[in-house]
Protein backbone atom coordinates (compact mmCIF):
# COMPACT_ATOMS: atom_id res chain seq x y z
CA UNK A 1 0.00 0.00 0.00
CA UNK A 2 2.87 2.40 0.73
CA UNK A 3 4.22 2.05 -2.81
CA UNK A 4 0.78 2.83 -4.26
CA UNK A 5 0.41 5.93 -2.11
CA UNK A 6 3.90 7.07 -3.05
CA UNK A 7 3.12 6.61 -6.75
CA UNK A 8 -0.03 8.70 -6.41
CA UNK A 9 1.91 11.47 -4.69
CA UNK A 10 4.50 11.53 -7.47
CA UNK A 11 1.73 11.54 -10.05
CA UNK A 12 -0.02 14.57 -8.58
CA UNK A 13 3.27 16.46 -8.18
CA UNK A 14 4.39 16.06 -11.77
CA UNK A 15 0.96 16.51 -13.27
CA UNK A 16 0.18 19.73 -11.45
CA UNK A 17 3.56 21.41 -11.37
CA UNK A 18 5.63 20.07 -14.27
CA UNK A 19 4.24 22.83 -16.48
CA UNK A 20 1.85 25.71 -16.18
CA UNK A 21 -1.41 25.63 -18.16
CA UNK A 22 -1.51 28.00 -21.11
CA UNK A 23 -4.96 29.56 -21.01
CA UNK A 24 -6.63 30.45 -24.28
CA UNK A 25 -10.26 31.38 -24.68
CA UNK A 26 -12.47 28.60 -23.34
CA UNK A 27 -9.77 25.92 -23.10
CA UNK A 28 -6.27 25.66 -21.66
CA UNK A 29 -3.21 23.55 -22.42
CA UNK A 30 -0.86 21.81 -20.02
CA UNK A 31 2.25 19.93 -21.17
CA UNK A 32 3.83 17.42 -18.82
CA UNK A 33 5.51 14.09 -18.25
CA UNK A 34 2.87 11.77 -16.84
CA UNK A 35 4.13 9.01 -14.51
CA UNK A 36 2.47 5.68 -15.25
CA UNK A 37 2.93 2.39 -13.47
CA UNK A 38 3.19 -0.47 -15.97
CA UNK A 39 3.43 -3.81 -14.21
CA UNK A 40 6.22 -3.32 -11.65
CA UNK A 41 7.95 -0.26 -13.09
CA UNK A 42 7.21 3.43 -13.55
CA UNK A 43 7.68 5.32 -16.81
CA UNK A 44 7.08 8.98 -17.56
CA UNK A 45 5.22 9.57 -20.80
CA UNK A 46 4.84 12.84 -22.63
CA UNK A 47 1.30 14.21 -22.41
CA UNK A 48 -0.67 17.23 -23.54
CA UNK A 49 -3.72 18.03 -21.43
CA UNK A 50 -6.38 20.28 -22.97
CA UNK A 51 -9.44 21.08 -20.87
CA UNK A 52 -12.12 23.74 -20.43
CA UNK A 53 -10.88 26.67 -18.35
CA UNK A 54 -14.05 26.70 -16.27
CA UNK A 55 -13.60 24.95 -12.94
CA UNK A 56 -15.21 21.55 -12.75
CA UNK A 57 -14.74 17.81 -13.08
CA UNK A 58 -14.64 16.69 -16.69
CA UNK A 59 -14.92 13.30 -18.38
CA UNK A 60 -11.67 11.96 -19.81
CA UNK A 61 -10.76 11.64 -23.48
CA UNK A 62 -7.56 9.57 -23.71
CA UNK A 63 -5.94 10.08 -27.12
CA UNK A 64 -2.98 8.13 -28.48
CA UNK A 65 -1.00 8.18 -31.70
CA UNK A 66 -0.04 5.42 -34.09
CA UNK A 67 3.45 4.23 -34.94
CA UNK A 68 6.33 6.56 -35.77
CA UNK A 69 8.88 3.90 -36.56
CA UNK A 70 11.09 6.17 -38.65
CA UNK A 71 11.65 8.72 -35.88
CA UNK A 72 10.05 7.88 -32.50
CA UNK A 73 11.88 10.74 -30.77
CA UNK A 74 10.15 13.22 -33.10
CA UNK A 75 6.64 12.03 -32.16
CA UNK A 76 5.33 14.35 -29.46
CA UNK A 77 2.06 14.61 -27.57
CA UNK A 78 1.03 17.74 -29.46
CA UNK A 79 1.05 15.70 -32.68
CA UNK A 80 -2.69 15.23 -32.09
CA UNK A 81 -3.30 18.60 -30.41
CA UNK A 82 -6.16 19.36 -32.82
CA UNK A 83 -8.06 16.26 -31.69
CA UNK A 84 -7.43 17.16 -28.05
CA UNK A 85 -8.67 20.73 -28.59
CA UNK A 86 -11.84 19.47 -30.24
CA UNK A 87 -12.62 17.17 -27.32
CA UNK A 88 -11.93 19.96 -24.82
CA UNK A 89 -14.42 22.17 -26.68
CA UNK A 90 -16.93 19.33 -26.41
CA UNK A 91 -16.52 19.43 -22.63
CA UNK A 92 -13.88 16.76 -22.01
CA UNK A 93 -10.49 16.80 -20.33
CA UNK A 94 -8.44 15.55 -23.26
CA UNK A 95 -5.13 13.81 -22.58
CA UNK A 96 -3.06 13.29 -25.73
CA UNK A 97 -0.20 10.92 -24.92
CA UNK A 98 2.63 9.15 -26.73
CA UNK A 99 4.05 5.70 -26.12
CA UNK A 100 7.03 4.93 -23.86
CA UNK A 101 10.17 5.59 -25.89
CA UNK A 102 8.42 8.21 -28.04
CA UNK A 103 9.10 11.94 -27.84
CA UNK A 104 10.39 12.82 -24.38
CA UNK A 105 8.91 9.69 -22.79
CA UNK A 106 11.14 7.33 -20.84
CA UNK A 107 11.32 3.62 -21.52
CA UNK A 108 11.28 1.72 -24.80
CA UNK A 109 8.60 1.16 -27.40
CA UNK A 110 7.47 -2.46 -27.46
CA UNK A 111 7.50 -3.50 -31.12
CA UNK A 112 7.36 -7.28 -31.02
CA UNK A 113 4.37 -8.98 -32.59
CA UNK A 114 5.81 -12.02 -34.28
CA UNK A 115 6.41 -12.56 -37.98
CA UNK A 116 4.34 -13.20 -41.09
CA UNK A 117 4.79 -16.96 -40.60
CA UNK A 118 4.62 -16.95 -36.80
CA UNK A 119 2.46 -13.99 -35.76
CA UNK A 120 1.88 -12.96 -32.16
CA UNK A 121 -0.39 -9.93 -32.40
CA UNK A 122 -1.67 -10.52 -28.86
CA UNK A 123 1.77 -9.86 -27.40
CA UNK A 124 1.95 -6.49 -29.14
CA UNK A 125 -1.58 -5.30 -28.39
CA UNK A 126 -1.73 -6.58 -24.82
CA UNK A 127 1.49 -4.72 -23.96
CA UNK A 128 0.17 -1.46 -25.37
CA UNK A 129 -3.26 -2.02 -23.86
CA UNK A 130 -1.58 -2.24 -20.44
CA UNK A 131 0.28 1.01 -21.10
CA UNK A 132 -2.97 2.75 -22.02
CA UNK A 133 -4.63 1.34 -18.91
CA UNK A 134 -1.80 2.72 -16.79
CA UNK A 135 -2.10 6.13 -18.45
CA UNK A 136 -5.86 6.17 -17.89
CA UNK A 137 -5.41 5.24 -14.23
CA UNK A 138 -2.93 8.11 -13.79
CA UNK A 139 -5.22 10.67 -15.43
CA UNK A 140 -8.11 9.46 -13.27
CA UNK A 141 -6.15 10.60 -10.21
CA UNK A 142 -6.47 14.24 -11.26
CA UNK A 143 -8.82 16.37 -9.14
CA UNK A 144 -10.36 17.97 -12.26
CA UNK A 145 -11.74 14.80 -13.85
CA UNK A 146 -14.88 12.72 -13.56
CA UNK A 147 -13.26 9.27 -13.27
CA UNK A 148 -16.51 7.48 -14.06
CA UNK A 149 -16.53 8.54 -17.73
CA UNK A 150 -13.72 7.97 -20.24
CA UNK A 151 -13.54 7.65 -24.00
CA UNK A 152 -10.51 6.24 -25.79
CA UNK A 153 -9.45 7.70 -29.14
CA UNK A 154 -6.70 5.79 -30.93
CA UNK A 155 -4.94 6.10 -34.27
CA UNK A 156 -3.65 3.00 -36.12
CA UNK A 157 -1.94 0.81 -33.49
CA UNK A 158 -3.49 3.15 -30.94
CA UNK A 159 -6.99 2.29 -32.17
CA UNK A 160 -6.40 -1.46 -31.90
CA UNK A 161 -4.75 -1.00 -28.49
CA UNK A 162 -7.77 0.98 -27.26
CA UNK A 163 -9.97 -1.96 -28.26
CA UNK A 164 -7.64 -4.18 -26.23
CA UNK A 165 -8.06 -1.89 -23.21
CA UNK A 166 -11.84 -1.74 -23.63
CA UNK A 167 -11.95 -5.54 -23.57
CA UNK A 168 -10.41 -5.79 -20.10
CA UNK A 169 -12.76 -7.37 -17.51
CA UNK A 170 -13.36 -4.04 -15.76
CA UNK A 171 -14.33 -2.37 -19.08
CA UNK A 172 -12.48 0.85 -18.12
CA UNK A 173 -13.63 2.82 -21.19
CA UNK A 174 -17.12 4.20 -21.72
CA UNK A 175 -16.61 4.26 -25.50
CA UNK A 176 -13.88 3.93 -28.13
CA UNK A 177 -13.20 5.86 -31.34
CA UNK A 178 -10.92 3.63 -33.41
CA UNK A 179 -9.37 5.52 -36.34
CA UNK A 180 -7.57 3.35 -38.91
CA UNK A 181 -6.92 0.83 -36.15
CA UNK A 182 -4.86 -2.31 -36.58
CA UNK A 183 -1.39 -3.83 -36.70
CA UNK A 184 0.58 -4.94 -39.74
CA UNK A 185 3.99 -6.54 -40.17
CA UNK A 186 6.70 -4.70 -42.05
CA UNK A 187 10.31 -5.19 -43.05
CA UNK A 188 10.65 -1.74 -44.57
CA UNK A 189 9.10 1.10 -42.59
CA UNK A 190 5.92 2.43 -44.17
CA UNK A 191 5.24 -0.62 -46.32
CA UNK A 192 3.34 -3.70 -45.16
CA UNK A 193 4.94 -7.02 -46.06
CA UNK A 194 3.19 -8.91 -48.83
CA UNK A 195 2.15 -12.54 -48.43
CA UNK A 196 1.40 -11.90 -44.76
CA UNK A 197 -2.08 -13.42 -44.60
CA UNK A 198 -1.36 -15.35 -41.40
CA UNK A 199 -0.60 -12.06 -39.66
CA UNK A 200 -3.88 -10.57 -40.84
CA UNK A 201 -5.73 -13.68 -39.67
CA UNK A 202 -4.11 -13.35 -36.25
CA UNK A 203 -5.18 -9.70 -36.12
CA UNK A 204 -8.78 -10.69 -36.90
CA UNK A 205 -8.60 -13.42 -34.25
CA UNK A 206 -7.49 -10.94 -31.59
CA UNK A 207 -10.11 -8.35 -32.48
CA UNK A 208 -12.74 -11.09 -32.34
CA UNK A 209 -11.52 -11.91 -28.84
CA UNK A 210 -11.83 -8.24 -27.84
CA UNK A 211 -15.51 -8.26 -28.78
CA UNK A 212 -16.41 -11.22 -26.57
CA UNK A 213 -19.01 -10.15 -24.03
CA UNK A 214 -17.94 -6.53 -24.47
CA UNK A 215 -20.80 -3.98 -24.37
CA UNK A 216 -18.54 -0.93 -24.86
CA UNK A 217 -19.79 1.18 -27.80
CA UNK A 218 -17.09 1.53 -30.44
CA UNK A 219 -16.82 3.57 -33.63
CA UNK A 220 -14.47 2.24 -36.33
CA UNK A 221 -13.38 4.77 -38.97
CA UNK A 222 -11.37 3.75 -42.04
CA UNK A 223 -10.76 5.16 -45.51
CA UNK A 224 -11.31 3.06 -48.62
CA UNK A 225 -7.73 3.72 -49.75
CA UNK A 226 -6.00 2.72 -46.52
CA UNK A 227 -2.87 0.91 -47.80
CA UNK A 228 -2.66 -1.33 -44.71
CA UNK A 229 -6.28 -2.11 -43.89
CA UNK A 230 -8.33 -2.63 -47.03
CA UNK A 231 -12.14 -2.58 -46.96
CA UNK A 232 -12.07 -6.37 -47.20
CA UNK A 233 -9.76 -6.73 -44.19
CA UNK A 234 -11.72 -4.13 -42.22
CA UNK A 235 -14.88 -6.09 -43.00
CA UNK A 236 -13.31 -9.26 -41.59
CA UNK A 237 -12.06 -7.43 -38.51
CA UNK A 238 -15.38 -5.84 -37.57
CA UNK A 239 -17.38 -8.96 -38.48
CA UNK A 240 -15.25 -10.97 -36.08
CA UNK A 241 -15.63 -8.35 -33.35
CA UNK A 242 -19.40 -8.26 -33.77
CA UNK A 243 -19.73 -12.04 -34.00
CA UNK A 244 -18.31 -12.35 -30.49
CA UNK A 245 -20.80 -9.82 -29.15
CA UNK A 246 -18.86 -6.59 -29.63
CA UNK A 247 -20.75 -3.33 -30.13
CA UNK A 248 -19.21 -1.75 -33.24
CA UNK A 249 -20.32 0.92 -35.69
CA UNK A 250 -18.38 1.25 -38.96
CA UNK A 251 -17.76 4.43 -40.94
CA UNK A 252 -16.01 3.49 -44.18
CA UNK A 253 -14.97 6.79 -45.72
CA UNK A 254 -14.24 7.57 -49.37
CA UNK A 255 -10.58 7.74 -50.42
CA UNK A 256 -8.65 10.38 -48.51
CA UNK A 257 -5.74 11.95 -50.37
CA UNK A 258 -2.99 9.62 -51.50
CA UNK A 259 -2.84 7.75 -48.20
CA UNK A 260 -6.06 6.73 -46.50
CA UNK A 261 -4.10 5.75 -43.38
CA UNK A 262 -3.60 9.44 -42.58
CA UNK A 263 -7.07 10.20 -41.20
CA UNK A 264 -5.40 11.70 -38.13
CA UNK A 265 -4.55 14.82 -40.16
CA UNK A 266 -6.46 18.06 -39.63
CA UNK A 267 -7.65 18.02 -43.23
CA UNK A 268 -9.51 14.75 -42.64
CA UNK A 269 -11.72 16.23 -39.95
CA UNK A 270 -14.42 17.24 -42.44
CA UNK A 271 -14.88 13.50 -43.09
CA UNK A 272 -14.53 12.30 -39.49
CA UNK A 273 -16.38 14.91 -37.46
CA UNK A 274 -19.98 14.13 -38.53
CA UNK A 275 -19.49 10.46 -37.60
CA UNK A 276 -17.82 11.28 -34.28
CA UNK A 277 -20.55 13.75 -33.31
CA UNK A 278 -23.32 11.29 -34.20
CA UNK A 279 -21.56 8.55 -32.24
CA UNK A 280 -21.12 10.70 -29.14
CA UNK A 281 -24.69 11.96 -29.23
CA UNK A 282 -26.17 8.51 -29.80
CA UNK A 283 -24.35 7.33 -26.68
CA UNK A 284 -25.37 10.43 -24.69
CA UNK A 285 -21.80 11.68 -24.40
CA UNK A 286 -20.67 15.33 -24.60
CA UNK A 287 -20.56 16.46 -28.23
CA UNK A 288 -19.85 19.69 -30.09
CA UNK A 289 -22.55 22.36 -30.02
CA UNK A 290 -22.30 24.45 -33.17
CA UNK A 291 -25.98 25.42 -33.30
CA UNK A 292 -25.13 29.12 -32.86
CA UNK A 293 -23.52 29.16 -36.30
CA UNK A 294 -26.67 27.97 -38.06
CA UNK A 295 -28.04 31.53 -38.07
CA UNK A 296 -24.99 32.78 -39.96
CA UNK A 297 -25.27 29.98 -42.51
CA UNK A 298 -28.90 30.84 -43.14
CA UNK A 299 -27.90 34.39 -44.12
CA UNK A 300 -25.17 33.44 -46.58
CA UNK A 301 -25.50 33.10 -50.33
CA UNK A 302 -25.46 29.47 -51.56
CA UNK A 303 -21.94 29.78 -53.00
CA UNK A 304 -20.60 30.89 -49.61
CA UNK A 305 -22.67 28.48 -47.54
CA UNK A 306 -20.65 25.47 -48.67
CA UNK A 307 -17.45 27.10 -47.42
CA UNK A 308 -19.12 27.97 -44.12
CA UNK A 309 -20.28 24.37 -43.73
CA UNK A 310 -16.68 23.24 -44.23
CA UNK A 311 -15.73 25.68 -41.46
CA UNK A 312 -18.23 23.92 -39.19
CA UNK A 313 -16.51 20.57 -39.74
CA UNK A 314 -12.95 21.90 -39.40
CA UNK A 315 -10.92 21.53 -36.23
CA UNK A 316 -10.60 24.14 -33.52
CA UNK A 317 -9.00 26.65 -32.83
CA UNK A 318 -10.59 28.52 -35.74
CA UNK A 319 -12.02 31.88 -36.75
CA UNK A 320 -13.97 33.35 -39.69
CA UNK A 321 -13.72 36.84 -41.17
CA UNK A 322 -15.68 38.83 -43.77
CA UNK A 323 -15.59 42.23 -45.40
CA UNK A 324 -18.63 44.46 -45.76
CA UNK A 325 -17.56 45.02 -49.36
CA UNK A 326 -17.36 41.33 -50.29
CA UNK A 327 -19.77 38.46 -49.85
CA UNK A 328 -17.00 35.85 -49.50
CA UNK A 329 -15.89 34.37 -46.20
CA UNK A 330 -12.33 33.67 -45.12
CA UNK A 331 -11.24 31.47 -42.27
CA UNK A 332 -8.37 29.76 -40.55
CA UNK A 333 -8.41 26.53 -38.55
CA UNK A 334 -6.19 24.20 -36.57
CA UNK A 335 -4.26 26.86 -34.65
CA UNK A 336 -2.97 26.15 -31.16
CA UNK A 337 -4.49 29.40 -29.90
CA UNK A 338 -7.63 31.32 -30.74
CA UNK A 339 -5.56 34.50 -30.95
CA UNK A 340 -3.57 33.01 -33.83
CA UNK A 341 -6.74 31.82 -35.59
CA UNK A 342 -8.29 35.28 -35.37
CA UNK A 343 -5.16 36.96 -36.68
CA UNK A 344 -4.80 34.57 -39.61
CA UNK A 345 -8.49 34.73 -40.57
CA UNK A 346 -8.33 38.54 -40.73
CA UNK A 347 -5.07 38.39 -42.67
CA UNK A 348 -6.55 35.96 -45.22
CA UNK A 349 -9.57 38.21 -45.68
CA UNK A 350 -7.56 41.42 -46.10
CA UNK A 351 -5.13 39.85 -48.55
CA UNK A 352 -7.95 38.45 -50.69
CA UNK A 353 -10.21 41.50 -50.71
CA UNK A 354 -7.84 44.41 -50.18
CA UNK A 355 -10.54 45.81 -47.90
CA UNK A 356 -11.09 46.19 -44.15
CA UNK A 357 -12.33 42.95 -42.60
CA UNK A 358 -14.12 41.95 -39.43
CA UNK A 359 -14.33 38.70 -37.48
CA UNK A 360 -17.78 37.13 -37.57
CA UNK A 361 -17.17 33.82 -35.79
CA UNK A 362 -14.66 32.08 -33.57
CA UNK A 363 -14.82 28.36 -32.97
CA UNK A 364 -18.55 27.65 -32.51
CA UNK A 365 -19.65 31.15 -31.54
CA UNK A 366 -20.85 34.19 -33.47
CA UNK A 367 -19.08 37.45 -32.67
CA UNK A 368 -21.14 40.51 -31.77
CA UNK A 369 -21.71 42.67 -34.81
CA UNK A 370 -21.55 39.84 -37.34
CA UNK A 371 -24.89 40.95 -38.81
CA UNK A 372 -23.33 44.27 -39.81
CA UNK A 373 -20.83 42.51 -42.05
CA UNK A 374 -23.29 40.35 -43.97
CA UNK A 375 -24.36 42.34 -47.03
CA UNK A 376 -27.98 43.54 -47.23
CA UNK A 377 -28.69 41.24 -50.17
CA UNK A 378 -27.90 38.24 -47.96
CA UNK A 379 -29.93 39.28 -44.92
Amino acid sequence: MQSILRFRTITFGLMLFASQPRADSLVSEEQLLLPIQVDSHIEKIEALIVRPVKEGKYPIALIVNGSAATSPSAAHADWLAHIAHDFAHRGWLAASIVWPGYGLSTGNFMNEGGTCTNPNVARFLDAHGRELGAALAAVRERPDVDPSLAVGVGISIGGASMLDLAAQPSHPLTAVVNISGGVYHYTNVGSADSNCSLYQTDLVRNLTKFGKGNPTPTLWIYAENDPFFSPDLVGRMIAGYRSAGGNAELALLPPFGRDGHSLYKQEANTLLKPHIEDFLRSNRLPAMDDSALMLLLSKLAPEDRASAEAYLQSVTEKAMAMSKESSSIYWYYGARSLKTARKQALSNCRKATGKPCQLVAQNMELIDGWQDVVSPSEK
